[in-house]
């Protein structure tokens, strides 16, 4: 993944190195589920409000450590698996 600040620097956004298509009635299944629309999901996860795309992009708010973003976005993937 690919961890940088987002440009309203309000959040981080974690992008696939490789085109990921994610599952989102799994992440679904696993997480807190806060909204639910076609293209994107948001959940939350440790406390943080995680919006995650269908394309594998994932927007990681109220975060303000790189190192946690990258943590969250890890942890998301590996329950895909």
């Amino acid at each position: 993944m690919i961890i940088k600040r987002c440009s309203t620097k309000g959040a981080f956004e974690a992008v696939p190195e490789k085109p990921v298509k994610l599952d989102l009635n799994k992440l679904k299944s696993k997480f807190e589920t806060i909204a639910d629309l076609p293209i994107l999901i948001i959940i939350k996860h440790n406390g943080y409000e995680i919006t995650c795309f269908k394309n594998g992009k994932l927007l990681i708010k109220n975060c303000d450590s790189e190192s946690i973003a990258e943590k969250l976005a890890n942890e998301i993937m590996e329950n895909l698996k």
